[in-house]
Parts: structure tokens; C-alpha cells; sequence
């Protein structure tokens, strides 16, 4: 049977000081701290445990905040970049663009539930396996030939006949989600998608899309406490998806030991790798500082945690930091506080701040509008132009 908690070697309270300078080394962790910043996208998404990109601008905006230069978010553009990288389907059901071991073990984590939810589409539209499996196969002929395709041009090539459109929809949508076929962005600008479906094996033939789903599991809470550690139970639940006895389980069957760790955020234990709080206690007090830093859309710092968000909120009601279906706006951190948000401006193409009154001292206001014209300049760069035709998005997909 699974314990209801891990064991753990050690446990530490932690008052709302050295918990805040706890807090920043984290982020520091991640590239978001001005000399810990970043050369590449795959680095990047290294440490941050994958890119979020449920939203179009979420991977160049994530890049930006914690690259060395503008240039490496321009590098999502290029072949070279999109060769280390993956984008799945995985945690919560939701796009994530993630270095390809990371990228096998968040597919092989969840694929259950994706491929549950596929496989319950084809009985809704009247598709035996026989038919699925043939269309499949079908589906691997023409990539296979062809190279990667826009999904609306594998409907055209095979409808037709005994070969419906909802039978190639469906077809795509299953292989995509068993990891056959992988997601091709080819756009030149983070406002657009091009989305085309390639044979994994061709784009990247070192990778193991059937990757036991124990040790898919197992890679994958190890990781993340890694990166977002201490977390809590719920936390590690909310980012993945997973049950919670699937996290538990996977704590105890791990080589690592466990600490356990109390902080003000919640009146839970929070959990991380007893040698990543050993390293803590040997920071300088330069380690535990952050600075000013904008975040993206659904930034996966802030995303990593639900029960916690008290570390980055302090007293601040949830709506300053998220919209109204529970997505992390763009925000504006400070010493790892949410100081503010910042919205996009189409028209302008420039971007508006928004700080909490009294959340920074004047010093680091004159700063935010110093950055803020960073980023715009870094944003319009990676803007691409509208008036060529978008391809569209299946409702199925």
C-alpha cells in the first residue's frame, strides 16, 4: 500500500524571512535573477521543467524572462532550437514545449488520460478500432512520404471513399496523443501558430514515447521537485495532474531522500530533496535575491503551485495575479512578490503596466517602465506579421 505521505529524513520550519529567501533561490534557479540568466531555449526549458504554450506568446515571453539576450527567444524560430525541444500535450491536459527525456516522461505520465479521452471521441463517432487502424496506418503513409502536414491537408489527401473526415480527425488526434505523430510549430513570430503533424520517429528518432508509465511517473515528480521544491502534495498534484497517490508513490520509490519543510504559505508540510535544502543552507545572502522580473502568461513559475501561492501573492487577492478561469496573467515580480501585471497592446505593440499601489519603493517604479521598454522592443521583434493566410485549428485537435 502507498503511504499517504512520504518518509522524510528531515524536517525544517522556516519563519517568513529565510522562507522568502528560500523562495528567491528557487527563481534564481530558473534564470530569473539577473546573473543567472540563460544562453539557450533548451536551457531554459531545462530549468524550468518545460515552457507552458497553451497560449501563443506563453514560450517567447517565458524565454525572454530568463534568457541572457533577446536572441535566444528569437531562437524558438529556428530549426536548430526546435530540434532539443518537444511541445506534448501532457500536464493537465495542456501544451507544453520541454527538453525531449523531459518530453518522453510528461507524455508517458499522463498519456492515459489523453489517450482515454481520444479513444472516447471515436466511440462518440460511431469508429470501430478496425477503422481507426487503418486510417492510422494511412496517416504514417502519407507523413511518412510527404514530411510534416497541416492538418487540413492530411483530410484532403485521404477523405474520400470509406474514409470520412471525422475518421482522419479523430485518427490524428489519437496518434498524436499515443505520441506517433508530434506537433510542428513553424511559425516566425510568437502571435502566430503554424501547426503541422510530422512521425515522431523521423523528428526524433533517439526518443521512447512508450516509456513505462511507473518510471515516466517516477521521472517525473522527481524533476519536478527538483525545480519547484518545496512544494506541497496539492501543489505537485495541481501542476501535473496526477493523483495523489501516483506522487506519493512515486516520492517513495525514488533514490532521493525527502525533507520536510513548514513555511507560512500553508499549514501543510511542503516537500524537496533533502540535498537541495542542504544546498540552500550554504547560500550567501546574494542568492536570495531576484530582483525585477516580468513574467509571462501562464509562466510556469507561478503555475508550478496551487495550495502555495501565498510565496508569490503575500496578501494580494488571487484576481491581481489571475484571470477569471484560474490562468496566470502576465505578471510583475519583485524580490519574487507579484508587484503588478503587464498586457500586450496590439495596436501600439507596446506593453502597459499595471503595479499595485505602494507594492515598490520609486526607485524600482522607474525601473519597471526602464524594462517595460525592453520587452516591448524584445516582443515586437518576435512579432510576426498578419496579413499572410493563418492556417486554422481543428475543433478536434
Amino acid at each position: 500500500m502507498v503511504s499517504a505521505f512520504p518518509e522524510v529524513v528531515e524536517s525544517h520550519g522556516l519563519n517568513a524571512e529565510d522562507a522568502e529567501k528560500l523562495w528567491n533561490w528557487v527563481l534564481r534557479r530558473q534564470g530569473l535573477a539577473g546573473d543567472t540568466k540563460l544562453p539557450s531555449v533548451v536551457e531554459v526549458a531545462e530549468v524550468a521543467l518545460g515552457l507552458h504554450a497553451a497560449r501563443l506568446p506563453s514560450p517567447f515571453a517565458t524565454v525572454l524572462a530568463r534568457a541572457s539576450t533577446p536572441d535566444v527567444a528569437m531562437d524558438l524560430f529556428t530549426p536548430a532550437s526546435r530540434s532539443t525541444v518537444m511541445t506534448v500535450r501532457c500536464m493537465r491536459k495542456t501544451l507544453h514545449t520541454l527538453p525531449l527525456s523531459l518530453a518522453q516522461a510528461a507524455h508517458g505520465a499522463t498519456v492515459h488520460f489523453r489517450e482515454r479521452d481520444a479513444l472516447r471521441m471515436a466511440v462518440n463517432a460511431g469508429l470501430d478500432a478496425r477503422t481507426l487502424s487503418r486510417v492510422t496506418e494511412s496517416i504514417a503513409d502519407l507523413l511518412g512520404r510527404d514530411g510534416a502536414l497541416f492538418h487540413r491537408d492530411v483530410e484532403t489527401r485521404l477523405v474520400g471513399g470509406c474514409t470520412t473526415t471525422a475518421a482522419v480527425r479523430v485518427a490524428l488526434k489519437l496518434a498524436w496523443e499515443r505520441g506517433q505523430l508530434a506537433y510542428v510549430n513553424e511559425t516566425t513570430g510568437w502571435n502566430r501558430e503554424h501547426r503541422k503533424f510530422a512521425l515522431t520517429g523521423m523528428l526524433y528518432p533517439e526518443l521512447d514515447m512508450a516509456m513505462d508509465r511507473a518510471q515516466a511517473t517516477a521521472q517525473l515528480v522527481e524533476v519536478y521537485f527538483d525545480r519547484y521544491g518545496p512544494a506541497s502534495l496539492r501543489d505537485a498534484m495541481w501542476w501535473s495532474g496526477l493523483s495523489r497517490s501516483a506522487i506519493t508513490g512515486a516520492m517513495s520509490s525514488s533514490d532521493q531522500t525527502w525533507a520536510a519543510v513548514r513555511t507560512p504559505w500553508a499549514d501543510v508540510p511542503l516537500y524537496m530533496h533533502q540535498w537541495r535544502f542542504d544546498e540552500f543552507r550554504t547560500t550567501s545572502a546574494a542568492d536570495h535575491h531576484t530582483g525585477l522580473n516580468f513574467l509571462a502568461h501562464e509562466d510556469v513559475a507561478l503555475k508550478a503551485y496551487f495550495e502555495t501561492r501565498r510565496r508569490y501573492l503575500g496578501g494580494l487577492a488571487p484576481r491581481r495575479a489571475f484571470n477569471q478561469i484560474g490562468e496566470v496573467l502576465p505578471t510583475i515580480l519583485f524580490e519574487g512578490q507579484v508587484v503588478g501585471t503587464w498586457t500586450w497592446n496590439t495596436v501600439t505593440k507596446a506593453i502597459a503596466c499595471d503595479v499595485v499601489r505602494g507594492a515598490v519603493p520609486p526607485f524600482v517604479r522607474a525601473d519597471v517602465g526602464r524594462r517595460a521598454r525592453h520587452l516591448s522592443e524584445a516582443l515586437r521583434r518576435g512579432w510576426a506579421p498578419v496579413s499572410a493566410r493563418r492556417q486554422a485549428f481543428s475543433a478536434v485537435l
